[in-house]
C-alpha cells in the first residue's frame, strides 16, 4: 500500500481538520456535544504537530523529543479516555449509558498507564522507512494496547447513534489495515488514519441525528 507520509501530508491533513473541526463545534447545539463535535478539531491540532516534528526530526535535538511527548500525549493518553466520555456524554438512552461505562473505564486504565510511562520514561522518535517511529519504553504491550483499543474502538461502536457507529467501524478498519501494513509506524499511522476518518463526526451534526427507533423502543 502506498501512501505519502510526510510533512506537508501531516500539515495540510491538519489544517483540513482544523477547518471541519471547527464547523462541527459550531453546529453543536448543546455543551454535551462539544466534545464529540471537537474530535476533528483535536486530530487537526495532532497532525500538524506531527507535520512541524517531520521538519526538526533530522536535527535530533531537545526539541524533537519535547514534540515527540506532546504528539505521544495525544495519541497515547488522550485519545482512550476522551472518545468513551465524548460518546457517554451525548449518548441518549440509559442502558447505552451503563453500557459505555465498561470501555471507558478500559480506555481510563490505558490513559492512566501511558501517562504515566510517558512521564517516567525517555521518549524518543526518528524517521525511518519514510514514517515516523515513536518510542515509549513500557510493559504490557499487549494488554494495554487491547485496553486502549476498548476505548477508542469499541465505545462508538456501542453508541445507539448510526453516525457514531460509522465512525467506529471506519477506525477499525483503519486500525486492521495500520496492523496489517504498517504495523512498525503502528503510533503514527494509525493516528494519521484515524485523524482522516474523524472528518465522518461531520455526519452526526449535518442533519438531525437520532438514536435509533429499535434501541430507543427497547430502552422504554
Amino acid at each position: 500500500m502506498i501512501i505519502c507520509f510526510s510533512a506537508a501530508a501531516s500539515t495540510f491533513t491538519g489544517v483540513a481538520l482544523l477547518v471541519v473541526g471547527i464547523i462541527t463545534v459550531r453546529r453543536a447545539d448543546r455543551l454535551a456535544q462539544i466534545p464529540y463535535a471537537a474530535i476533528p478539531l483535536i486530530f487537526g491540532m495532532q497532525q500538524l504537530v506531527e507535520g512541524y516534528l517531520w521538519t526538526v526530526l533530522p536535527t535530533q535535538s531537545q526539541t524533537t523529543d519535547i514534540i515527540a511527548t506532546i504528539y505521544l500525549f495525544f495519541s497515547h493518553v488522550l485519545w482512550p479516555i476522551f472518545v468513551p466520555l465524548a460518546v457517554l456524554l451525548i449518548e441518549p438512552l440509559k442502558a447505552r449509558r451503563k453500557l459505555l461505562l465498561l470501555p471507558m473505564t478500559a480506555g481510563a486504565a490505558a490513559s492512566i498507564y501511558f501517562l504515566t510511562a510517558l512521564v517516567t520514561e525517555p521518549v524518543s522518535a526518528l524517521i525511518e522507512g519514510k514514517h515516523i517511529v515513536y518510542h515509549l519504553p513500557h510493559r504490557h504491550d499487549a494488554f494495554v494496547l487491547t485496553l486502549y483499543i476498548i476505548g477508542t474502538c469499541l465505545t462508538p461502536l456501542l453508541s445507539s447513534y448510526k453516525s457514531i457507529r460509522l465512525f467506529g467501524f471506519v477506525i477499525v478498519i483503519a486500525l486492521i489495515v495500520t496492523r496489517l501494513a504498517y504495523m512498525h509506524w503502528f503510533a503514527s499511522v494509525w493516528c494519521f488514519f484515524a485523524a482522516m476518518m474523524s472528518a465522518i463526526v461531520f455526519l452526526h451534526f449535518s442533519r438531525q441525528s437520532s438514536p435509533d427507533d429499535q434501541a430507543y423502543s427497547r430502552s422504554l
